[in-house]
């Protein structure tokens, strides 16, 4: 078991910019822990993923629900 906390940076940093934010990473096992790992094929995955998000936004956007 890892000692280091998660510092939460992101959510904090874009609670103050007004600009509406999602928090993602690719899928790890074992997160946090001191023997985190993910695969290859995660990272591609997880790039298709953002590729295809960005590619859409528009459509995309319009069933996003903010608070």
């Amino acid at each position: 078991i890892s000692d280091v906390v998660c510092d939460g940076c992101s959510p904090i940093l874009s609670t103050h910019t007004g600009i509406r934010t999602i928090d993602v990473g690719v899928a790890q096992l074992s997160m946090h822990s001191i023997r985190e790992m993910c695969g290859v094929s995660d990272v591609e995955k997880s790039v298709a993923l953002f590729k295809a998000f960005y590619n859409d936004f528009t459509t995309v956007d319009g069933f996003v629900k903010t608070d």
